[in-house]
């Protein structure tokens, strides 16, 4: 039997987590996959928690080493090792560990595998606190609507109400909340209600019927609907319900389309894009211009979330994020036929209950200036202004890597040193704008002669370097450098005068694999100066014997 693996797809959304993931073989308990999280979260343990260990070793190092909520410690690690064996999903008890508390729970995983999900106590709160936003948005959604709409609990208790519920009873919100329904609506109303709900509360669905109640000593005929609710962990914690008097089912209409539009609204003035598709087909069922301009929909029929994502991809994400609740940051590189530019997009997708039906939330932002301007920065860290070679920081980190590259090997290479002759008397005769045009019109010649260089670089002033990695020995080299020498020899034209400048050439030819960068560098300069001592407009190759006191038996 071969070692079972979870595939690289799993193993980079599981990157994205901020919760610790292990996965475990369903059929020996071994660990298979550790996400970046939990090797640091549970840096301490990570002699028992890595690939090829059984979660045993684990729990027994929990046991001597942690700290758990009910003060039994072999308890614990009991009742987490028969949960874990049974591979379906329950809670772990919670432990300590050095100064981090944890909550966990086993799920079934992707394949024929068991995901332990760790969180630790300082993501906890911050789930509560986004909870708490949450709970205040839902408030804040169902205030703005014309219609009677309430939550419940499991046990019947009214979570949540907006006024027109409430006023449907004669009371105000804070008399209803905290209540349950029996207590402030007619027996009639709380029974029939209560009867519809009872299948929601077992499983996931929704309903809607024609329901009759006495209010008022009135007979009231209404529109009821109601669908489950589900809680963080993603079980029903209760249900979402509402009531429409069909007895004015026009002016209910109205009411219920000012709501859409206020809703769309607040979603449409979003600073970003927000989009709903349907899960099964991936149709758009909303977006929001920001959106639409974003992704380039405005005149595209029936769009579907492939635009942002693969077929193969969207499944695996899909997967993914039933896995662990919802997917964040995952920047996307977005190039579609009618567009200038590719873009860049950071998007969060989350599951949604939308209009009746599974679907896909997307929180979506445009990073492509950021992208560019990190790209620039990037740029201007490692090339110089001027010319747009590389700069002497990037060209030593180039000399840095090949050496380790070609540590221990007989590949030949060379290191070459340009300076220019006169050119500092055409700086103080023409000035500085004919001494600029002059640095980059050499760039131009050295990459156009030296194309077959590894690296071009301006060191600085007049000076440039060229490497050069596999391209001959002694006799090639001495051919390039004559042949860039050619090039730089030409006259440099500026404004119909001749510059009366020329270039002297330095370099050095050795075993890329048995060498000193450095020390290459500074005979390559050495064999520079020979060439300017000789005459100038020429070039030099270094040899032992223009250094004979360092060279001598």
């Amino acid at each position: 039997m071969g070692i079972l693996s979870v595939s690289k797809d799993v193993a980079a959304t599981a990157a994205l987590s901020r919760d610790s993931l292990v996965f475990l073989d369903k059929n020996d308990l071994k660990v298979i996959h550790i996400n970046p999280a939990a090797k640091k979260q549970l840096a301490d343990a990570q002699s028992v928690l890595r690939a090829g260990t059984e979660i045993k070793q684990f729990l027994a190092y929990l046991a001597k080493n942690g700290e758990f909520s009910d003060g039994d410690a072999v308890g614990s690690v009991r009742q987490a090792l028969a949960s874990i064996s049974s591979a379906s999903q329950a809670d772990l008890p919670g432990f300590r560990l050095g100064k981090a508390v944890f909550t966990w729970h086993c799920d079934a995983g992707p394949g024929d595998t068991i995901a332990l999900v760790l969180r630790d106590g300082g993501k906890a709160q911050e789930l509560a606190r986004a909870l708490a936003d949450h709970k205040i948005f839902i408030q804040h959604l169902i205030d703005v609507l014309p219609i009677p709409v309430y939550l419940k609990n499991r046990d019947s208790v009214v979570t949540r109400c907006n006024g027109a519920f409430a006023e449907l009873f004669g009371l105000q919100v804070d008399d209803v909340i905290g209540k349950k329904l029996i207590e402030v609506a007619p027996d009639s109303l709380a029974k029939t209600i209560a009867e519809h709900e009872k299948p929601l509360l077992i499983a996931e669905g929704q309903v809607r019927d024609d329901i009759s109640f006495v209010l008022d000593d009135k007979e009231r005929a209404a529109l009821f609907a109601a669908s489950s609710l589900k809680g963080p962990s993603g079980s029903i914690a209760g249900t979402i319900g509402s009531l429409v008097d069909v007895t004015s089912l026009k002016k209910a209409q109205a009411e219920v389309a000012e709501a859409a539009d206020r809703l769309t609204g607040l979603l449409e003035s979003a600073p970003i894009g927000v989009g709903i598709s349907n899960r099964e087909t991936g149709v758009f069922q909303f977006f929001n211009s920001t959106f639409a301009k974003m992704l380039d929909l405005e005149e595209e029929k029936d769009p579907t979330d492939s635009i942002l994502l693969s077929e193969r991809y969207r499944q695996q994400s899909l997967k993914d994020m039933d896995m662990v609740g919802e997917l964040h940051d995952v920047e996307i590189r977005l190039r579609r036929p009618q567009m200038a530019e590719a873009k860049w997009l950071k998007t969060s997708l989350e599951p949604l209950s939308f209009e009746g039906e599974e679907s896909v939330l997307w929180w979506t932002s445009d990073i492509t200036k950021q992208k560019h301007a990190a790209r620039e920065l990037q740029n201007k860290a490692n090339n110089d202004e001027l010319t747009g070679l590389a700069n002497r920081a990037r060209f030593m980190q180039k000399l840095e890597q090949c050496e380790n590259v070609l540590r221990g090997t007989n590949t030949p290479a060379s290191l070459f040193i340009l300076d220019l002759d006169g050119f500092k008397n055409l700086n103080d005769t023409k000035g500085h704008a004919a001494g600029d045009w002059l640095l980059t019109e050499t760039s131009k010649r050295l990459k156009r002669a030296g194309r077959r260089a590894e690296e071009v670089a301006r060191l600085g002033g007049d000076e440039f370097t060229m490497l050069f990695i596999n391209k001959g020995r002694e006799k090639e080299m001495c051919e390039i450098a004559g042949a860039i020498l050619a090039e730089l020899n030409q006259p440099f034209m500026w404004k119909g005068e001749d510059c009366g400048v020329s270039a002297s050439i330095g370099f050095s030819v050795f075993d890329g694999g048995h060498c000193d960068m450095n020390e290459q560098l500074r005979r390559a300069d050495k064999a520079m100066y020979q060439a300017k001592a000789a005459g100038k407009a020429q070039y030099c190759l270094y040899t032992p014997e223009l250094e004979p006191e360092l060279h001598h038996d």
